[in-house]
């Protein structure tokens, strides 16, 4: 068919119109999407601006006080625990109780190390708004609340008092009374009493209701029945009560002998310290100062010096808080009236702090006076509750729980005496008490009966008689404490001046020096090292060695001379100084003056040329071209090794090659000494002691003093390695050696000679710190058949997880403070061996210990594991288990206890079977009652790392009271028979078995039998389901939950069972949420194999009157039984990683007597059956190509299940029977995937992963390169969108154009294939397709 020209025409035409309308709509549909996001962006930006401003107003209060309200109590709440959240580091909020109306009672915990009960700190507690309408002493002490936290380490006054003092602060006890109070009222008594019409201060206990406080008004004032508790319990030192109505400052006695209501003066056997304390506070308040309060209703009222005793000015039948303090509570207590109006409007506030500020401070400065130390026994052991008298004065005080003692005294001289029943009383006449901090006297009791205490098996006290048993240098004989000093003069070397200068003392002085370099810096200098001791280069016997650095930061110039000069001094004064001579013969000193030759060069052309010193060297503190601070240059775990730097690398090495006891690094621009912030608590006490001794006779080098002009550096534009951690802190954790930093001066670069006498008072510091290194415990480990040493074995302390390892030779040394200790050595092939040593301070302790090797008979420990396997595979048969049970010999106890019978029962039990049992405490309850917990083993002194390790778990509600005397009896049976029966005692010997009967031994006393559904007891004192306290972050308050959790964290468990009641079945994890644990199948399994083995539980019908009618197979998620957060087995899963199922024992809570018998035959089978669980699972051990153990290399079974391996490389996890995946990862390490298959009825046998080869690091290029080809990728995408989108709107505009001009365009413009219309829509880089892109869509 013949086309025409019109034809075509009009086609094209066609196809224009539908262009011109595809354009407009897509123009129009493009147009609203960008109108629909721009509202979209524009109202999501509302949005947030709008939340930052709520939150900026909701907490603007929060970051900074404005002293113009007063908060209600829910504000407090907030404000209190804003403090908590912002300040973690010093700073705990916690509830003594709870008010009528159920308001808590909140306390501010302000201290370094908040969760921990530190020795050594006195306790100090404020409280306010005891009559609720006296409401200044609540905004005043919630100011001074965030003066403390917001100063400490910005104020040295602050940071002192913090540091050195545990400060509580209650705001509120009368939370009620406030709600009701009104603004503005200056008199009246409108909420001043408690919501029961009760004077809280004047209703606390007297001594006869002592026996049992909480009796004390419980329904009318819980809030006095909290405080007693708490005022008992904490035993403050010293304390003050803000109140209101009047400005004076009134001590004890509130009440006198007639009790006449005003005019007759009471005074307390501290009469005169009382007066001085109540002064201290009004002198410093300019107010109260005056003496005259100037009130309303009496404005002609005086108070001769500011002062004024309780009972003169108003005395009253009942006891108020501060004679009960007084009397009962172990602390001294004054109550501070801070103005007449009692509750003035908010705008007078600001001025009620800045006046009391001053005063609020340094009346807490007053529990450092007087005297304090510790009374302890002969073992060094704390003993609590001891008394300390003064003669003349008829009121003692009692220790806290470590022994520690604090007595507030004025200054003068007294006779002391400390006493504690079954020991002889001590005196110690003549003591003197001067003004300012207290004097330290410390009392060691005898037994009445003690005789003299013998060493340990395998140990051997052996006194030294090279060195003196005073810790510091005072033997000298010396009118002065300073030995003879004459220092060398201090000079600046230049790095080739100082190789110089080494090179020389090596030759000189080469009997005693050994000149040495254990690497390079970046720029090839040598990093020397100078040993200097007799006989240098070689393991010495009975020479401990230590090391010094300095110069890690390059414009650190003191720490190097000093260093250097110390050199000198040492080898000059060998022969004719007594103490130099003992130190060199006796210790092995490595000097490494430079780590940083290349910045310290850098810095010293810098001072040449500026003639400056500190700030413009601050740029060359570096290591050279990197820009990397090496003084946090130690690789952590997070940061790994990557990009330490050669100079650092260097020191690594060499620490971990040597056995050094002791390190420091020396240096300037501090004063004083700092070792690492988180240490063991046997190691805290020796870092104290060290720092402590070394500074003994120099007050002005404080500890961690402040250098004025100090200058931060923000250099982090120059460089973007990663950072590491400190020298000190990574040698604790890597090495043999505690770490210090000892700063001596504040300046980097002193530019002029350092005074003679500043530079002998820095040498005697560092011969004091030489001499520490002597004060270990040390020995030598041998192995018993032959003899020979042993070297590298490991010996840690209880408590401790510092590892100090044996030198070649088989020496060690553990530095200790006095008191006892259990040390564990341990070698590979060797059974671990643990002892008991005392140390004192009256002589050094050796402790040699012998080793066997766990080879002895390879044959017969063949044979001993396959009898035991046989055990197991036997005892797999709920049959031959039921049957093995009941031939066991009963025990026969079963009944209930009360909290003393059953403590009763368990010390029995210990003492009955030492050998296998150990008792201790976890901590204590809120009415301080101990939580027990008994561990029973084959070696309780030396346990095998390896023994896996079970927690049986009950009375966490004390109203469920037949778990804890079943777990009772369970000890019972395994006890008496261990011993008789071959296969218990196996099952002993290769496990660690630990019962806590009784986690809530409070609600336990609430209790009472024959209550099924009662919920007396439910909760503990505190009236808290404990089972919902197990929260992460510390933030438990209560003590049993903490007791527990500490209990978790520390030991490594593997299986974890509770006992409850209410019901007939188990439950695992998570009770918090309905998700799956990612080991459920293991849960589930753990929990039927418990199940399966009672009687009636595997059913599925507990057949309670609460609960669920059916459960399959008596097994249930925890949140499927009981939705809740905070539960102990969910803790134990997601922090300690173990798992944990709870047992429900019976339908009843609290079945009678006679059901008990019962409940163990039905329970026995099962619990004996978890016991034999633990011996199966997987276990192993990961090595590398060496043979030698890979400590936290990870573990994933199937994907999801994740295993940790301890320092010994070692692992055991329980898991369903099975085949399971293991995929193996350590870092330096390739990939290991491993097969294994487990079987129900089989022991756990060891599977060994080894590393054939260290894993492959992409090298910077490699790394560099797939960076640059990323970021290339990223370019080219956006180009190629941003292309398209230019393109399009080029077509876009095309089309527009052609459809306004299509009127006047002809036919043949359109149809011609050489129109430069086309121009419009094709370029060269197109094709005729793309210009109808939009016809097509």
């Amino acid at each position: 068919m013949d086309v025409t020209l019109s034809d075509v025409a009009v086609e094209n035409g066609g196809k224009l119109d539908a262009l011109c309308r595809s354009t407009k709509i897509a123009d129009r549909n493009q147009r609203a999407k960008k109108m629909a996001n721009f509202w979209s962006l524009l109202t999501q930006l509302f949005a947030i601006l709008y939340i930052v401003y709520f939150v900026n107003c909701t907490f603007e209060s929060n970051n900074e006080e404005t002293y113009l309200k007063y908060y209600n109590h829910a504000e407090l709440t907030r404000r209190l625990w804003r403090f908590s959240e912002k300040f973690p580091h010093i700073c705990r909020v916690s509830s003594a109780g709870k008010s009528v109306e159920g308001r808590e009672l909140w306390v501010v915990r302000v201290t370094t190390d908040p969760d921990r009960e530190e020795p050594g700190k006195p306790r100090f507690k404020y409280l306010g708004n005891v009559h609720g309408n006296e409401a200044v002493s609540r905004q005043v002490l919630v100011y001074l609340t965030e003066f403390l936290l917001t100063r400490y380490g910005v104020e040295p006054r602050v940071t002192e008092l913090l540091n050195r003092t545990d400060i509580y602060i209650m705001p509120t006890m009368n939370p009620d009374g406030f709600e009701r109070a009104t603004e503005g009222q200056c008199e009246g008594n409108k909420g001043r009493e408690n919501a029961k019409r009760v004077d809280l201060n004047s209703k606390f206990p007297d001594n006869s209701d002592l026996s049992d406080p909480s009796r004390v008004l419980e329904s009318e004032a819980p809030e006095v029945t909290a405080v007693s508790k708490w005022i008992l319990q904490k035993k403050f030192v010293l304390s003050g009560n803000l109140l209101g109505g009047s400005i004076v400052a009134s001590y004890p006695f509130d009440h006198s002998s007639s009790h006449t209501t005003s005019g007759m003066y009471s005074q307390t056997p501290d009469d005169a310290l009382f007066c001085y304390l109540a002064q201290t506070y009004a002198e410093k308040q300019p107010v109260m100062k005056e003496g005259r309060p100037s009130c309303s209703d009496d404005p002609k009222e005086v108070f001769k010096d500011n002062i004024n005793n309780g009972a003169e000015l108003y005395s009253i039948q009942g006891v108020r808080m501060q004679d009960f303090n007084y009397f009962q509570g172990n602390c001294f207590e004054v109550s501070f009236g801070l103005g007449y109006c009692k509750y003035p409007l908010a705008s007078e506030l600001y001025t009620e702090w800045t006046n009391n500020r001053e005063a609020l401070l340094t009346y807490i400065e007053k529990v450092h006076i007087g005297i304090k130390g510790y009374v302890m026994n002969s073992a060094g052991m704390g003993l609590p509750d001891s008394y300390i008298s003064v003669a003349g004065i008829d009121h003692n005080i009692t220790t806290l729980s470590f022994g520690d003692y604090y007595r507030l005294l004025l200054p003068g001289t007294y006779n002391i005496t400390a006493s504690f029943p079954g020991y002889i009383l001590k005196t110690v006449n003549n003591v003197k008490v001067t003004e300012g901090k207290a004097t330290i006297l410390n009392f060691t009791l005898k037994d009445s009966s003690e005789e003299m205490l013998v060493s340990e098996p395998l140990t051997s006290t052996v006194p030294t008689t090279s060195y003196s048993t005073i810790r510091s240098l005072h033997s000298e004989g010396a009118s002065t404490h300073e030995p003879s000093i004459q220092p060398p003069d201090f000079r600046h070397y230049s790095y080739l001046d100082m190789e110089l200068f080494l090179k020389q003392i090596s030759a000189v002085y080469s009997s005693i020096t050994h000149l040495y370099s254990i690497g390079q810096s970046v720029q090839a200098r040598e990093l020397y090292v100078m040993e200097i001791s007799l006989n240098t280069g070689s393991d010495q016997p009975g020479k401990p060695a230590i090391v010094f650095v300095g110069n890690l930061q390059g414009n650190d110039v003191f720490g190097r001379e000093m260093l250097l000069n110390l050199v000198g001094y040492l080898c000059s004064n060998y022969g004719s100084n007594t103490l130099v001579t003992r130190l060199v013969n006796s210790t092995r000193i490595h000097i490494l003056p430079s780590v940083n030759p290349d910045g310290y060069e850098m810095a010293l052309e810098a001072w040449k040329y500026f003639n400056t010193g500190d700030y413009f060297s601050d740029a060359v503190r570096y290591s050279s071209n990197q820009y990397i601070d090496l003084s946090k240059n130690f690789a952590d775990q997070s940061s790994g090794e990557g990009f330490v730097q050669p100079e650092t690398a260097a020191i690594m090495k060499w620490l971990k090659t040597q056995y050094f006891v002791l390190s420091a690094n020396v240096l300037g621009g501090m004063i004083g000494i700092k070792y690492p912030v988180s240490v063991d608590s046997p190691d805290e006490s020796v870092f104290k002691s060290i720092a402590d001794t070394c500074f003994v006779g120099y007050p002005s080098l404080q500890m961690s003093k402040a250098c004025k002009g100090s200058r931060p550096l923000h250099r982090n534009h120059y460089y973007s390695a990663p950072a590491g951690t400190d020298m000190h802190t990574w040698a604790y954790k890597n090495t043999d050696a505690l770490g210090f930093n000892i700063g001596l001066s504040c300046d980097l670069y002193p530019q002029a000679k350092i005074k003679n006498a500043s530079l002998k008072q820095n040498l005697w510091v560092l011969l004091q710190f030489i001499q520490q290194v002597h004060f270990s415990v040390r020995g030598k480990l041998t192995d018993v058949l032959s003899g020979q040493a042993i070297a590298n074995a490991a010996i840690v302390a209880e408590g401790s997880r510092h590892q100090v390892h044996t030198s070649n030779s088989g020496q060690y040394w553990r530095p200790l403070s006095p008191g006892k200790y259990k040390l564990q050595a341990s070698a590979p092939g060797y059974t671990t061996v643990t002892v008991t040593v005392r140390v004192v301070e009256t002589h050094i302790e050796q402790v040699d210990i012998r080793l066997t090797p766990e080879q002895l008979s390879p044959s017969q420990d063949k044979l001993e594991e396959k009898e035991f396997q046989k055990i197991l595979e036997d005892l797999s048969s709920a049959h031959n288990l039921k049957q093995l049970v009941q031939r066991l010999l009963p025990a026969e106890t079963l009944h209930y206890r009360n909290y003393r019978e059953r403590s009763e029962f368990l010390q029995e039990l210990a003492l009955s079977f030492p050998h296998i049992t150990r008792l201790y405490s976890l901590g204590h309850s809120w009415e301080f009652r101990t939580i027990w917990a008994l561990e029973i083993t084959g070696s309780p002194e030396s346990p095998r790392s390896t023994d896996p390790k079970i927690r049986y778990m009950a009375g966490l509600h004390g109203n469920a009271a037949a778990g804890p005397e079943l777990l009772l009896e369970f000890a019972v049976v395994l006890c008496i028979n261990y011993g008789g029966n071959p296969t218990i005692t196996k099952l002993i010997d290769r496990s660690r078995i630990v019962i806590v009967p009784c986690v809530n031994p409070d609600g336990r006393e609430l209790a009472q039998e024959g209550m099924c559904f009662s919920t007396a007891g439910l909760t503990n004192a505190h009236g808290v389901d404990l089972d919902t306290d197990f929260l992460y972050g510390n933030l438990s308050v209560q003590p049993e939950t903490h007791a527990v959790m500490d209990l978790m964290q520390r030991e490594g468990f593997l299986l974890s069972i509770n006992l409850e009641g209410g019901s007939l079945l188990v439950t695992y994890p998570y009770d918090r949420t309905v998700k799956p644990a990612q080991n459920e199948e293991t849960l589930k399994y753990l929990a039927a194999v418990y199940t399966n083995n009672h009687p009636r539980m595997h059913f599925g019908y507990p057949g309670c009157q609460n609960g669920p009618e059916s459960v399959p197979g008596g097994i249930l998620r925890g949140a499927e039984f009981s939705l809740h957060s905070g539960s102990m087995k969910d803790f134990s899963m997601d922090v300690s990683l173990c798992p944990e199922i709870t047992v429900y024992t019976a339908c009843c809570l609290y079945p009678s007597t006679q059901q008990l018998l019962l409940l163990w035959a039905e329970h026995r089978v099962s619990l004996f059956a978890m016991l034999l669980e633990i011996q199966k699972g997987l276990s192993g051990v990961v090595r590398d190509n060496a043979g030698q153990p890979v400590s936290n290399a990870v573990i994933s079974v199937n994907g999801s299940v994740f295993i940790h391996t301890d320092t010994k490389g070692y692992f055991h996890a329980l898991l369903p029977p099975g085949s399971h995946q293991l995929q193996v990862y350590a870092q330096g390490f390739p990939q290991q995937i491993k097969q294994v298959n487990l079987s129900s009825h089989q022991m756990a046998s060891p599977v060994v992963i080894e590393f054939t080869e260290n894993g492959t690091k992409f090298s910077p290029g490699v790394v560099l390169f797939a960076s640059i080809s990323i970021i290339a990728i990223l370019v080219m995408s956006l180009l190629i969108w941003h292309f398209h989108s230019a393109k399009f709107s080029r077509i876009r505009d095309s089309v527009e154009r052609l459809c306004r001009h299509r009127d006047n365009i002809p036919m043949e413009d359109i149809v011609s294939e050489t129109s430069p219309l086309r121009g419009m829509f094709l370029e060269d880089s197109e094709s005729e397709d793309d210009a109808f892109y939009l016809e097509h869509h």
